[in-house]
């Protein structure tokens, strides 16, 4: 018996109504809202030792504040007190968003070229981390103007600081204060300069080039030039700067800098006189000095041909490389005299460069597992000669899918291994072991013929090791500065990172095995009247896990003295 047209059309609708109800109740569940993070970081904010009032603090994702990404902000309420909300699990820079406000300054301070104070801390899922204060206090001032010969303004000259102790020696590390970036580090129209957000300290300030640090640059202007001490004008001045201070009229005089030329030519090749159509370019000043930098690299045209300006009087070297831009080739330098002239027709002739041919791989992971993780994985070999003109030789290449690799246009020489990611996800894995025929290599070696079937291998994986430092003895330790060293058994490199505010770290990317793990003290603040000798302890590592440790440093101090 047929059924009615009316029945068969209620049935449809039935079904259509019924699967559009399931499909709803699956969009639903699938649509359904991930939680909101709920972790939050608080503390207190204060200048000169007094509660501030409506101060912007941001915490900032990552390892420092360069990145700028800042995912939640807060204010200081009237009594300095701060919470910053809604936070994910991550590493967190807190730092406050204060012009004219520096850190206030500890035992060993670590100060920053920018404004503001900043703790590192480890967040974990929910976690509600409280009493990260931050302290502040007034930053200095230094300004003055910069004229010519003619006293007429420079304009968009860049100024430097270089911090100094009491006698006017820089710091072993750092210590310089500078910016291609910021516009406070430039003169205005009226040759003008206002440099704030100091730290109380000793300063010298110039203005100008110098090749030795800054390079070889087009567009030269000046030498550089220092702020001369009035009452001596043969010897740069030394600013001192409490807090608040500003140091006015720090007024510099620049003379032109000598006259300069350009170097151009062309690259061939040796035997058959053919351009090397594209071929990279080193270019370097000549100096007895083997820490002496300047030097700069470019490409020459389809023709072969290259040409670079803002060379003064000197002594320099012009050489070949594949290093930047591919090929298989090399030159030794060709060495110039600039003197009162452009030098032109330059010619610069390649040979066929030694190769490096091999794998990559980690214990504990395939190789497709292992780019996976590292993707863009680039293989490097560089050295130097030795003598009173050291010759560069370089190359690199990215690992292929199969973890092999091939490093084309390298000189005879010293050479020596380095594994990176390419930027601007930046990795450095350690280096583990390298060897050929089952014959270990040093990761320096001498290469004297072309090598293939190398096995480099580094310590990377999915461990991690995640610790705690505690203090017995003394529970008043305000800051600390202190780090945690990871290597692996019997490998030459290791991993640091530096221990946050709460006296937690996280160490990850580690490769299974044995682990010698590492605290180093720098500073403690108040200071204990003893030092202490670094820590270590012995973990072992596997893919996928997660190793506690804890280090406990004893503050009581021993009996009869430090």
């Amino acid at each position: 018996m047929p059924v009615p047209i009316q029945s068969r059309l209620l049935s449809r609708i039935t079904i259509v109504g019924v699967l559009f109800f399931l499909t709803s109740i699956v969009n639903a569940q699938s649509s359904e809202p991930k939680p909101k993070p709920n972790g939050s970081i608080s503390g207190r904010i204060t200048v000169d030792g007094k509660g501030a009032a409506g101060v912007p603090v941001a915490a900032v994702e990552g390892s420092n504040v360069n990145r700028r990404d800042a995912p939640a902000r807060a204010f200081s309420d009237v009594e300095g007190n701060y919470q910053i909300s809604g936070l994910a699990p991550a590493e967190y820079q807190v730092w406050t968003l204060t012009p004219a406000l520096v850190a206030e300054p500890s035992g060993s301070p670590n100060y920053f070229s920018y404004a503001g104070a900043a703790k590192s801390i480890l967040l974990g899922a929910g976690e509600n981390v409280t009493g990260v204060d931050l302290k502040l206090i007034r930053g200095s001032v230094i300004t003055g103007r910069v004229t010519n010969a003619d006293n007429k303004p420079v304009v968009e000259e860049r100024l430097s600081l270089q911090m100094v102790d009491v006698n006017g020696n820089p710091p072993r590390f750092g210590g310089s204060i500078s910016s291609t970036y910021d516009q406070m580090f430039q003169t205005d129209d009226r040759g003008v300069y206002r440099i704030f957000d100091l730290p109380p300290g000793r300063y010298k300030v110039s203005v100008g080039y110098d090749p030795a640090t800054d390079g070889m640059i087009r567009s030269r202007r000046y030498d550089k030039t220092y702020y001369l001490d009035p009452t001596d004008q043969s010897k740069p001045a030394i600013i001192e700067l409490s807090e608040g201070d500003e140091a006015k009229n720090i007024d510099i005089k620049v003379e032109p800098a000598p006259k300069t030329y350009s170097i151009s030519g062309r690259v061939i090749d040796t035997e058959t006189g053919v351009p090397i159509a594209k071929a990279g370019v080193r270019l370097m000043p000549v100096s007895k000095d083997p820490n002496a930098g300047g030097g700069l690299g470019i490409q020459a045209d389809e023709r072969g041909e290259f040409s670079w300006g803002g060379f003064g009087p000197g002594h320099y070297s012009v050489s070949a490389t594949s290093e930047s831009y591919g090929g298989n080739y090399y030159s030794d330098p060709v060495y110039l005299d600039v003197v009162d002239k452009d030098l032109n027709d330059i010619e610069v002739k390649t040979v066929p460069g030694l190769s490096i041919g091999g794998i990559i791989s980690t214990d504990g992971l395939s190789t497709k597992e292992l780019l996976a993780l590292l993707p863009g994985l680039t293989i490097s070999f560089s050295g130097s000669s030795t003598g009173n003109n050291p010759v560069r030789t370089a190359g690199r290449a990215v690992v292929a899918p199969d973890g092999s690799f091939l490093v084309e246009g390298l000189r005879p020489g010293p050479v020596s291994v380095w594994v990176v990611t390419q930027r601007p996800t930046f990795i450095h894995p350690n280096f583990n072991r390298m060897e050929r025929d089952g014959v270990a290599v040093n990761q320096n070696f001498e290469l004297k013929e072309s090598l293939s079937g190398l096995r480099v291998v580094i310590d990377y994986g999915t461990g991690i090791i995640r610790g705690t430092v505690k203090f017995d003895g003394d529970p008043a330790i305000a800051e600390s500065h202190m780090y945690v060293n990871c290597k692996r058994e019997g490998a030459r490199e290791g991993s640091t990172v530096q221990v946050d505010a709460r006296g937690h770290f996280v160490i990850a990317n580690l490769a299974p095995g044995s682990w010698e793990v590492t605290l180093q003290i720098n500073s403690l603040t108040p200071r204990p009247p003893r030092g202490f000798a670094p820590q270590k302890q012995i973990v072992n590592i596997a893919n996928g896990s997660e190793t506690e440790v804890t280090f406990v440093v004893n503050l009581t101090p021993k009996p009869g003295g430090p």
